[in-house]
């Protein structure tokens, strides 16, 4: 089963730069996500727009066969901070950090942005995330900095293409974890 999750939810806009909200962006970019995992037939529960994340995560029952990934956008003081990167748990599984890496990868090279890697909770700003608590292969995507209008112009030019490869990535290690 595929866990997707907005990192941010209606009354909670996250990053804020310019005309980006953070909340906007992932709601949108989890749709699209969403429209493809239905035009593939996979199985995949999603957050409600109206529910925070302890409310969400309370709700789902991942297991060891979850694939669980949270959608987010980091933000900068420095407009040139630039990438994508993807976070997993300290006490990671082979998978989480193999599932971490593809994406890491492939959104950096359809976005022709700096790859960041894969970094874990404890190396966020945060130290600690409650949503890599979850069991099964975990991921907290960063995709680029909202706050980098480079970043933002190569998102918006390419988020159908992001959303079909997440889509399919996400699939093919719900495959693998079963």
């Amino acid at each position: 089963m595929i866990f997707i999750s907005a990192g941010h939810f209606n009354y909670d806009a996250g990053a804020i730069s310019g005309k980006y909200k953070e909340n906007q962006l992932s709601i949108e970019f989890r749709d699209l996500v969403i429209a493809n995992l239905k035009a593939s037939g996979a199985s995949y529960i999603q957050d409600n727009d109206s529910e925070t994340l302890s409310d969400y995560l309370r709700r789902i029952k991942t297991g060891n066969g979850s694939v669980v990934v949270e959608i987010h956008w980091n933000a900068s003081s420095n407009p040139k901070a630039t990438g994508t990167e993807v976070l997993i748990q300290d006490k990671h599984n082979q998978i989480s950090r193999d599932l971490a890496q593809e994406l890491s990868q492939g959104l950096s090279s359809i976005m022709k942005i700096s790859n960041r890697g894969v970094k874990t909770e404890s190396q966020s700003a945060r130290g600690k995330l409650a949503f890599t608590r979850e069991e099964g292969a975990c991921a907290l995507i960063e995709m680029c900095f909202l706050s980098n209008p480079k970043d933002m112009e190569s998102y918006e030019k390419n988020k159908c293409i992001l959303a079909r490869y997440v889509a399919d990535t996400l699939i093919k290690y719900d495959a693998k974890v079963v």
